[in-house]
């Protein structure tokens, strides 16, 4: 009856029989095992049971296990009206939502045994997932960093909160979703090359003017402070100047757009800079502009060429890696190969463990779509790539084969936005 195998009207018909047992040891042991299941559980159905029993018969040891499950967006189904939420204000009437989810990522609960599970971990990463949706603008989650005392909280959790607070003082910056969170937990693991780019990092933010540090996320930090070191004028330019040099430095390039499909994440497929104009604040210029450079550093250029190579000849997936500042004022690609079990389809780049956990410094992510000399229908991100610009919160870029010996370049970043570069290579038509 546990086992998702069963019909589901058969298991929730049996998963609320057993929680609705009157035999408090029955109920206990039952109480356990969708303690278990529920973060994991799919059928929405049995989750409805579980999260409504919880709510009425006031089960907090369930909490965190209601917050797991209520971090899975459900398509169709709106946050507001998710039974898991509705199970959590009833066993917490009197506290703000925010702050109960707050404090399930203080303390997970796991024992995190067996360690390789690590329960903790993903729990807060889920928490922090949730919160984001939550709490949009982040205000909420801004004043609750601030208020958490790290001495407080398990040793688990410490270095998270220290991490967020450090992200929050020096750069201005409160992650948005888990992946982020990892991203912050990582750069302050104390190695002698992430210190220094803290130090840099956080020295570019605190001399930003005016209202120049407002918004920041975590994908802006490293082209502020790449562009502090390397073009300080970049960030003594307002956004109408920004935008002005970047409209004309693409104005003269040629440009391939993405026809494979017309809407993406239910929307009219947009690609050039004046379809976004309105929607890009400085921080996003400075970003764009950096990339831009990257993207057209000769030593970048001659590496992407070499690896089209190596990918063609490769039909088990897409490649892709990491573009990162180099020696003085260039830049690098870094290759990641995905490992034997994300090769899914040629299709498909999937970014390995290696490569997250290198990518601490890195200036944004790319991958590619070349499986054919022309793969102009293609030229820009997918559906998919987007998601995941929106998951890992960072800045993305795409290469794609557009004719003999051209590749067209497309920026994206979590929000949607998706801005056509133009080509390095003379493109065919």
């Amino acid at each position: 009856m546990w086992s998702s195998a069963a019909p589901i009207d058969v298991r929730a018909a049996c998963v609320a029989h057993l929680l609705d047992d009157p035999d408090a040891a029955g109920q206990m042991d039952a109480r356990a095992m969708a303690n278990l299941m529920l973060p994991t559980e799919r059928s929405r159905t049995v989750v409805s049971v579980i999260a409504a029993r919880a709510g009425q018969y006031g089960w907090k040891e369930m909490t965190s296990a209601l917050v797991r499950s209520y971090a899975r967006p459900v398509e169709g189904v709106e946050d507001d009206q998710r039974a898991e939420r509705v199970a959590l204000m009833q066993l917490h009437p009197d506290r703000p939502l925010a702050e109960v989810l707050f404090e399930v990522f203080l303390d997970p609960g796991y024992e995190d045994t067996p360690a390789e599970l690590r329960l903790n971990q993903r729990t807060r990463a889920d928490v922090w997932d949730l919160l984001g949706r939550v709490d949009e603008s982040g205000a909420l989650r801004r004043g609750l960093i601030q208020r958490a005392q790290a001495g407080d909280v398990p040793d688990s959790t410490r270095a998270s909160v220290r991490a967020l607070q450090r992200a929050l003082e020096n750069l201005s910056v409160v992650p948005r979703t888990g992946d982020e969170l990892r991203w912050i937990e990582s750069l302050n693991n104390g190695s002698a090359e992430n210190e220094r780019w803290w130090s840099q990092a956080s020295g570019a933010v605190s001399a930003l003017s005016g209202d120049r540090g407002a918004g920041l996320e975590m994908r802006h930090i490293e082209p502020i402070r790449w562009a502090s070191q390397h073009r300080p004028e970049l960030l003594a330019r307002s956004r109408e100047e920004l935008l002005d040099e970047l409209s004309r430095a693409v104005e003269g390039r040629t440009h391939v757009k993405r026809t494979a499909e017309q809407r993406v994440l239910d929307q009219p497929r947009r690609e050039r800079l004046s379809d976004w104009a309105a929607q890009l604040t400085w921080s996003d210029l400075v970003a764009i502009h950096v990339i831009d450079i990257a993207s057209r550093d000769p030593g970048v250029v001659k590496r992407l060429y070499e690896q089209v190579d190596i990918d063609r000849q490769d039909r088990t997936t897409e490649y892709g890696g990491v573009i990162e500042p180099s020696e003085g004022s260039s830049f690098r690609i870094l290759l990641f190969r995905p490992r034997v079990r994300d090769r899914n389809s040629d299709t498909e780049f999937v970014a390995s463990e290696d490569m997250i956990r290198y990518a601490d410094r890195a200036l944004a992510f790319y991958h590619q779509h070349v499986q054919s000399g022309a793969e102009s229908k293609h030229a820009g991100p997918s559906e998919a790539d987007l998601v995941y610009a929106a998951r890992s919160g960072r800045s993305c870029v795409v290469f794609t084969a557009v004719g003999k010996s051209g590749l067209n370049v497309d920026y994206y970043q979590p929000n949607g936005v998706v801005i056509d570069l133009g080509t390095v290579g003379d493109a065919e038509p």
